[in-house]
Formats: structure tokens, sequence, C-alpha cells
């Protein structure tokens, strides 16, 4: 035993098998063949940069491996796989990014959280890629060729004639965009303000909606049996506008008749007040007359005459109680004037027709 440890070739031996568990666990490590992932592909612009076995990343973070590159007409077709546990979904875009100028670009994709998963079986093709230098240098110098006229000698002095107008343009207006940005300046050192101004109303219109929500029921029986009393308030409206319509008519007659006869009329009220006052003292008497109207309204409620339409009036002639032995002998004395004009009973009554009496004394039938 202490020979076979101490040999040459055991040693050898130990050695190779740790290097080869060590390479072994440094590829699972670094490339976790045994994870799941799911493959997609592709079509960008161009492949600059890109090449097998760059990282895929999703918000920054890596998440799969470029897997091939191959051309596809005017584009490239890139394939890639993510892991399992990020699969695209959505609307999926892909793009090459690199941290620096001269690194090798790694593939981004973005999808929508919560969307279908994406169909393998389909490329993505909303793909862009970043401009590469030379394209950047030759747009650069293309629009210093145009700023500079493009050669044309006339046109030397654009960028010049550019600049004094604009400082032209924008003279005087240094201490209002110092103000400005020092306004700004203060608002940003305390945004809590406009932020608690905002969750303010935000919470009103929070607490608003909730009443809404409450009471929408009662909101709708209001809004339902509004009609009738719209159309209600518009036939009264329509009253109203005929009303005013003809006092536009009646005032003008009213101030007319104010101005002519306004003095004469205040004159009259004056002058009538003394009556009205007379009045007033007397109106126990005059609520006696008033009371006596319907007696004397009732004694000629036999005015016409029934049979021939005309008017007649009919009068009763008063009777008197008198003794039995006065009524006696005043009966004796008109009928011995007229005869048959009184008549007694014996109740101590006389019945004697006063107006044929008195009107025949004097001639009359």
């Amino acid at each position: 035993m202490q020979r076979l440890l101490a040999s040459p070739g055991f040693v050898t031996l130990i050695g190779g098998v740790l290097v080869a568990i060590l390479s072994v666990a440094g590829y699972f490590v670094a490339f976790r063949p045994l994870d799941k992932t799911i493959g997609y592909c592709a079509i960008l612009p161009d492949a600059v940069g890109l090449y097998p076995g760059n990282h895929v990343t999703m918000l920054g973070m890596p998440v799969g491996t470029v897997t091939a590159l191959s051309p596809d007409g005017a584009g490239v077709r890139v394939e890639f796989e993510v892991d399992a546990d990020h699969p695209l979904t959505g609307q999926v875009i892909a793009t090459t990014v690199a941290d620096t100028l001269v690194a090798d670009r790694n593939l981004a994709v973005l999808g929508e959280p919560g969307a279908p998963d994406w169909n393998r079986n389909t490329c993505v093709t909303r793909t862009f890629t970043p401009k590469s230098m030379t394209e950047t240098l030759a747009a650069f110098s293309a629009l210093a060729d145009q700023l500079g006229g493009n050669g044309d000698p006339a046109e030397h002095s654009r960028i010049r004639d550019t600049v004094t107008a604009f400082q032209r343009a924008t003279s005087g207006t240094g201490p209002k965009m110092n103000a400005l940005i020092q306004d700004l300046g203060t608002a940003l050192r305390a945004p809590d303000a406009a932020i608690g101004h905002i969750g303010a109303l935000l919470d009103a219109l929070g607490e608003l909606s909730t009443s809404i929500s409450v009471n929408w029921q009662d909101i709708k029986t209001t809004l339902l049996n509004a009609g009738p009393g719209i159309a209600f308030v518009n036939e009264v409206w329509q009253q109203v506008i005929q009303i005013v319509d003809s006092l536009l008519v009646d005032f003008p007659m009213f101030n007319d008749i104010a101005r002519k006869y306004g003095r004469e009329i205040l004159g009259g009220v004056d002058d009538l007040a003394p009556y009205l006052r007379l009045l007033g003292a007397g109106v126990g008497s005059l609520k006696q007359v008033i009371d006596m109207i319907p007696a004397l309204v009732g004694a000629f409620q036999h005015a016409i005459n029934p049979n021939t339409g005309k008017v007649r009036l009919t009068y009763v002639a008063p009777k008197v109680a008198l003794p039995q032995a006065d009524a006696d002998q005043i009966c004796a004395a008109v009928n011995t004037v007229a005869p048959g004009r009184c008549k007694t009973s014996d109740n101590g009554l006389a019945g004697v027709d006063l107006a044929a009496i008195v009107l025949g004394s004097v001639g009359a039938r």
C-alpha cells in the first residue's frame, strides 16, 4: 500500500481524475446543460458584433444564449435559447446592445408580461439594431456638409448667420430664463407639495366615485324621471316668455302713464287718504247696512210675474197687534171710510191695507 501510494504513476492518476472532475463541474456550473431551455428565432437587419454563445438578455439580465446565425434574405436569422422560467410572451421586440463600442453585442428581447406565450415556430420580426460607427460618422459628416453649404462659397456663412440670428432672437431673455430655471429648481427641491396636492385630488376623486357608486340607483332614478319634469319646465318657461313679452309691451305704457299722470294720481291718492280713514271709522255701521242687503234682496224675490214675465212688486201690508177692543174700534172707523179694508180676528190683530187707504184718500184707485 505504501509502495502504491508513493509510486509516481498513482499520483499522476489521482491528479488526472481531480482535473477531470473539476472540468466537468465547471462545465455544469458555467453552461448548465441540464436546465430546461426554450428555442426561438429572430430576423435582424444585421448581426454586427453578434456571435454564437453571446448572452440573450431580458431587461438587462442574462436569460439565454445565442446558438446560431445564418443569412435570411436581406437580414440575418438569429437562433437563440432562453431559460424555461423566462418564456417570451405577447408582442416580442428584439435588438442588439453593447456595453462599449468595441465589445461584442448581446441580443436583448422584451415581451409583454401576462400576455400569451410567443409561438416558437414564428420568428420575431419586430427587430432593429444600433447604427454602426461608420454609419454614425457618415451621417454626422453629411450634416456638417449641409450646414457648411455643401461646398458652395455663397453658403459658407450659413452657420454664422444662423448663430447671429439666434443670438439676436434670444437677446435680453437671459434674466427671464434664469428666473424660470430658479423657479423650476424651487419646485424640484420640494416636489412633495405638488405630489400632496395630486394625492388629495385623487383621494377626493375616489370619494366622489365611491359616493356615485353607492347612490347610483337613486341617481339613475332621478335621471330617468327628469324627462317629464324638464318637459313641464319647458312648457312653463314658454308661458313665462309670453308673460315677459307682454310686459315688454305693458311696461312702456305704464311708464308713459306714470310720466304723464303720475303726479295727479299720487295727489288723488293723498286726497283719498282722509276718506279712507273716515270709512274705516264707520266700518261698524257699514257692516250693518251690508248685513241688511240679503233681507232687502229677499223682499223683492218675486219681482217678476211668472205668468206674464213682466216686472211686478208685491207689497204686503204691515200687521199691528192691538188690544181686541181697540182693534174693533179702528176697523169700524176704517171700514166707514173704505168698506171692507180692515179685518179683525180673535187674537187682537187688525189687517189694514194702509197704502190703498192713504192713496185712495187723495183720489187714487
